[in-house]
């Protein structure tokens, strides 16, 4: 293992794991470490493309405070209108609902 790289160990489900044995009988991939490199890939890049604001949000009401997302948030919108705003943007839906929307 060289200083650039970690190991990090997981669990995924089978049903995941039969999936990227598929991808790489088929040659999209050379191995599975591969194929999830470029998964963790892909979600990184997103994220960083991700509009600062909606993930400021999307961890405000998930009570999971992020770092340097968004400077001064609080002080620049009332918490209760915001809550008003996405209750009216997705009405019926609970907060883990609309995370995982956000998240997809």
């Amino acid at each position: 293992m060289t200083s650039k790289s970690m190991l990090i160990q997981v669990r995924i489900p089978l049903r995941l794991v039969r999936q990227l044995d598929r991808m790489t009988q088929e040659g999209l991939y050379t191995s599975r470490s591969e194929a999830i490199l470029d998964s963790v890939r892909r979600l990184v890049l997103g994220y960083e493309r991700a509009d600062r604001f909606r993930l400021a949000l999307i961890r405000s009401f998930s009570r999971k405070p992020g770092t340097k997302s968004v400077e001064k948030l609080s002080e620049d919108l009332d918490p209760g209108e915001v809550a008003a705003a996405i209750r009216k943007a997705y009405p019926g839906k609970t907060i883990d609902m609309i995370i995982e929307e956000a998240r997809r």
